[in-house]
């Protein structure tokens, strides 16, 4: 994971969508903000679940772009971490897909700040559920 946490920016936006997804959870997890704002949206929706939860925290928070927020599958969204719920901008949660904010865990709902709670759109706060 160091030699990860070594490659430039250009060098992780360049990874092949294919080679990112064989990175080991910690090899994801040792990605830094910088690292993480390059990623593509293809590169995204194409980490796996587990790839999703190692995450850095930090990085989801000034990292994600609401793009790559958007390109996020529902499966993935059901995986955040509550601090990774947390760390999205108040930009990112109003781009989060109505059926993924729908599979957020209760336990991300209840972390949401008042901004990122303003922040939802009408049709998002429509799909939480009771």
């Amino acid at each position: 994971s160091s030699q990860i946490a070594a490659l430039s920016t250009g060098s992780v936006a360049a990874l092949e969508t294919r080679d990112l997804v064989v990175l080991s959870t910690s090899g994801i997890a040792a990605l830094n903000t910088a690292q993480v704002n390059v990623l593509t949206t293809a590169q995204v929706a194409n980490l796996t679940t587990d790839q999703v939860v190692a995450l850095n925290t930090a990085a989801v928070a000034s990292g994600f772009t609401t793009d790559q927020v958007v390109a996020l599958t529902t499966a993935q969204a059901a995986v955040l971490t509550t601090r990774q719920v947390a760390a999205l901008s108040t930009n990112s949660m109003a781009a989060l897909e109505t059926r993924d904010l729908a599979v957020v865990s209760t336990a991300g709902i209840a972390v949401l700040s008042s901004n990122q709670i303003k922040a939802l759109t009408t049709a998002q706060v429509a799909t939480l559920t009771t």
